[in-house]
């Protein structure tokens, strides 16, 4: 899976605070997937692509408000953090 941008990271945080029902839903669809997996039968890894991203999708929406609250790594190795600015307010 692709590392989402800070701002994607964002907008999933926000989604797992105002929508509860979705996060119940996500949930319980990688849940079905999962339990449905060792009796998948016409193709497997289907199955298990499915499970995986569902699984991956879920874990990192309910994450997201956690990692918004941490500060980002740029490509250089600095710390930052996108809803703060370098200069004092």
């Amino acid at each position: 899976m692709i590392r989402p941008s800070p701002k994607a990271v964002e907008a999933m945080a926000i989604v797992a605070k105002r929508n509860p029902e979705l996060m119940e839903f996500l949930r319980a669809a990688y849940m079905h997937e999962l339990e449905q997996l060792p009796q998948a039968t016409g193709n497997p890894a289907l199955a298990q692509g499915r499970c995986q991203v569902l699984g991956e999708l879920y874990k990192l929406i309910l994450s997201a408000p956690e990692l918004t609250a941490k500060p980002y790594q740029n490509g250089n190795g600095k710390l930052f953090n996108p809803t703060h600015t370098e200069r004092s307010v």
